[in-house]
């Protein structure tokens, strides 16, 4: 039977419209899953980079747990005396601090502008933010301590200050070992803190190892030589009288018997680790690429950029290296220690540069924190004794009370207004275990 006209119309209407229901329901719930998901996803990156920023923490805590010396400051040295050598980090108290009569706009009575050596004012000089002078309490303690007793100072052994450990506040300190992988600046450093309690480091050959020990304090000191990344001792090595190159071997040589002896501290292990190798890689790279090429090749000009080959070399080399410390010492608190260059500085250290940079990609990826001593003094030439070593003076000064300050932190002791810096290593390592780039 034939339906009507109007009817068949009708019909077809409302399939169109059932079917337009239909498509909408189905973009509806398609975009109601997909604005789901999106958001789903973009709620888990905001609540990702939230964490990795500041773990849920109060913004007090966030602001205290920074560090520092990681932080731009202004390296503060007294002309008079080495030993009141501090860094100023710029802090809000300095950046939001009243604008000097000097800096005025226009210049009051039209007075000229100069600037004479004047000290820093109190307020920033014994600012609450600035690092504690831990050396110059140490000091004051060794001495007091090697007073009390009736022994001549070459024959003092902890024993003897046992019963003092806890007494000047620095109990936290009895005991502690320190590791240090590294090259001569550091063996001096080393040294410059040991003359400084009038002790005298031990070095049993060049280039091997060393050791500073602080009776009275219970502390000690120990220097790894870290001769770079190199896999064997080529025949155009630079030093004859050094036996083993590659760090496999020097572990198992000279390092680890060491340890044993003297390198564990009261948790069995050492306090704190800390690791760089640039001055050696760049000299090794050097004499590398001079004796295959010769110095009238661009490759062995010391002039430029480290060739990708190298920089994959000691990537490979010093990742095999780091992985070996967190193997060997599980949660001891390691930091990469940013490498100086020389007191004249130009385009021959171009590759300590990218070494450095390089390290502190590694060093990210091992959840390692930054030393940033290296970085502090560079381009302050007049701290250097010649042109490749910083001397004893507010250079060596700075790196102690850093050691000493870093210390504190993995021992859980410190200034309770800066909580929770000073709460154990733990307690703000999520937040300075980044690039940290300079």
């Amino acid at each position: 039977m034939l339906s009507a006209p109007g009817c068949t119309t009708r019909f077809a209407i409302s399939i169109f419209i059932a079917c337009c229901a239909c498509l909408f329901i189905v973009i509806f719930i398609f975009s109601e899953s997909f604005s789901k998901a999106s958001w789903d996803y973009a709620q888990k990156a905001q609540d990702k980079i939230g964490s990795a920023i500041n773990k849920h923490a109060s913004p007090t805590e966030v602001y205290n747990c920074a560090d520092p010396y990681r932080r731009p400051g202004y390296l503060y040295i007294d002309p008079d005396d080495y030993k009141n050598t501090r860094w100023i980090p710029y802090t809000q108290e300095f950046l939001d601090g009243d604008v000097p009569s000097y800096a005025e706009y226009p210049a009051p009575g039209g007075m000229d502008v100069f600037f004479n050596r004047t000290e820093v004012e109190p307020a920033f000089l014994q600012s609450t933010s600035n690092p504690q002078q831990w050396m110059q309490l140490a000091l004051a303690e060794d001495k007091r301590r090697g007073n009390a007793v009736q022994v001549e100072m070459k024959k003092q052994k902890a024993a003897h200050f046992a019963e003092m450990k806890d007494d000047g506040g620095l109990g936290w300190l009895w005991g502690r070992r320190v590791i240090i992988l590294g090259d001569s600046v550091d063996r001096f450093m080393i040294q410059f803190l040991c003359e400084e309690f009038g002790r005298g480091m031990r070095q049993p050959k060049p280039h091997t190892t060393a050791t500073c020990a602080i009776p009275t304090l219970n502390l000690t000191l120990i220097h790894w030589h870290f001769p770079g990344s190199f896999t064997y001792k080529p025949e155009w090595w630079w030093m004859e009288d050094m036996e083993e190159v590659a760090f496999e071997e020097r572990w198992e040589s000279m390092w680890a018997p060491l340890l044993e002896t003297t390198g564990r501290g009261p948790t069995g292990q050492p306090d704190l680790l800390l690791w760089q190798n640039g001055l050696w890689d760049q000299r090794a790279l050097w004499e590398a690429a001079e004796a295959h090429f010769g110095e009238e090749d661009p490759m062995g000009e010391r002039k430029r950029q480290l060739v990708w080959q190298e920089i994959r070399f000691v990537a490979a080399r010093t990742k095999k290296m780091v992985r070996r410390l967190s193997e060997r010492f599980p949660d001891v608190p390691t930091m990469f220690r940013a490498m100086t260059v020389h007191r004249e500085s130009d385009a021959t250290d171009a590759s300590i540069y990218e070494l450095d940079r390089l390290s502190r990609a590694v060093a990210e990826q091992a959840d390692h924190e930054v030393f940033e001593w290296g970085r502090i003094i560079t381009s302050l030439s007049m701290l250097y004794k010649d042109q490749t070593h910083p001397g004893k003076g507010p250079g060596s000064w700075l790196w102690s009370n850093m050691i000493l300050e870093y210390l504190a932190r993995s021992a859980g002791y410190g200034d309770s207004a800066r909580s929770p810096y000073f709460d154990g290593w733990d307690a703000c390592h999520s937040y300075l275990a980044g690039w940290g780039g300079r």
